[in-house]
């Protein structure tokens, strides 16, 4: 394989042996970017019993992507970079909405398939993993250099319910035997079919389970937060369908009746922002109760500084903050729509809001804002998240899935 093609650090993958019954996970990943999908893989590539399967982790060659690519090898994989591994998107989250978009998953799609044939056929793995269904290419690569291996793909976000969803969701329940999804919402979306397929929820990290507590005001003044504050913190990606512009301007419009202690902090935005993120970015800048933050690599002492976790999407995906949060103690805010309700128990653990009602949201704040309050959901935050998010358990789940599915074949 010309290098141009693929670089990887152990190049001559066919004579790559596995030891004993440790069996090969060829995991296929879909983005360069940092972001929820590359971290969930890399909790749970870090988390594989190394006695018993080796992972193996296929990412597009483009430039920029080394901060993935390191990810993925700090948490213990061999990656190789193949230049054509391209989504076929078709989701919440990525709808691939214009013309051009639609064009180039299409032209894309024989170039995987190709690309994911040749990589089965040297690696010989026991398992592959699609990290997404935007991967579903691969799937049928991975099919037709050996039709007896079982493809698994992790439906991360739903899929889109018109026309252009249709055709990745047809793709996926032809050519995947098995669904992983990290929310019901997300596995409802594939609908009716004989294809098998279950909920593993993402996980946390262990050491966010800690006592939320340490360092608190340390760190508070750190980021220039007063100990009286009450800070909500928003750490999703600056993007049109995670709605940071709405709420702001919502924020704005209830500065009158808003308690004086309610903060809101919005993390992730670049250097240089353009477009929405330029337009979110002003708006947060000309509000008093509003402030801006980079990008957050160690997410753990800014949620330990932190009050309360929000989410204030617009379209239906989870979110990865608002149970990261609760492990580390946070009450999360969200908007009602099906993935993010997943993530809370409302009331107990968090409180929802229509982006639609000022005046809901308003009544969340201010109840998030009563110390005994917001302390008390808290505690409940860190227990569902013990039992819902917990790297052991779920890890568990994904590699009893692994077990069955070598025994059992496709």
């Amino acid at each position: 394989m010309n290098m141009s093609d693929a670089r990887s650090r152990n190049p001559d993958r066919s004579i790559v042996a596995t030891p004993g019954m440790v069996k090969k996970i060829l995991f296929f990943h879909h983005a360069t970017a940092l972001g929820g999908a590359p971290k969930s893989l890399a909790l749970l590539i870090k988390s594989l019993d190394r006695k018993e399967f080796s992972p193996i982790v296929a990412m597009p060659l483009r430039p920029g992507n080394s901060g993935v690519r390191q990810l993925f090898e700090d948490a213990g994989a061999e990656v190789i970079e193949e230049r054509h591994i391209r989504p076929f998107h078709g989701s919440t989250v990525a709808p691939c909405k214009d013309v051009k978009s639609r064009i180039h998953a299409i032209l894309s799609f024989p170039l995987l398939v190709r690309c994911a044939r040749k990589l089965v056929r040297d690696i010989r793995p026991d398992i592959v993993h699609l990290n997404s269904t935007c991967m579903v290419a691969a799937a049928k690569g991975a099919h037709d250099a050996d039709p007896s291996i079982p493809v698994i793909a992790h439906v991360r976000e739903p899929i889109l319910h018109n026309w252009w969803g249709n055709i990745l969701r047809n793709l996926n329940k032809k050519h995947v035997d098995y669904f992983v999804a990290i929310d019901k919402a997300g596995l409802d979306s594939i609908g009716g079919s004989a294809t098998p397929g279950s909920v593993v929820y993402n996980s946390v990290d262990s050491n966010l389970f800690r006592t939320p507590d340490e360092g608190f005001s340390e760190l508070r003044r750190k980021f220039g937060w007063g100990d009286g504050d009450v800070i909500f913190l928003s750490l999703s990606r600056i993007a049109e369908s995670n709605g940071i512009l709405p709420f702001v301007q919502a924020v704005n419009s209830l500065e009158a009746n808003l308690p004086e202690c309610a903060r809101f902090v919005f993390a992730g935005f670049g250097k240089n922002e353009e477009g929405y993120g330029k337009a979110a970015l002003e708006a947060i800048n000309a509000s008093r109760r509003c402030s801006a933050m980079p990008f957050i690599d160690d997410i753990a002492p800014v949620l330990t500084a932190s009050d309360v976790v929000i989410a204030p999407f617009l379209t239906s995906h989870s979110a990865r903050c608002i149970f990261e949060g609760a492990s580390a103690g946070r009450p999360g805010l969200v908007t009602r729509l099906p993935n993010l309700l997943e993530l809370i128990e409302e009331g107990r653990t968090g409180l929802s809001f229509e982006m639609s009602s000022s005046g809901g949201l308003l009544e969340a704040i201010e109840k998030l804002c009563r110390r005994d309050t917001r302390l008390d959901m808290g505690r409940s935050a860190r227990q569902f998240a013990m039992a819902r998010f917990h790297i052991d358990q779920n890890v568990a789940a994904i590699q009893k899935l692994y077990r069955d599915l070598s025994e059992s074949g496709r």
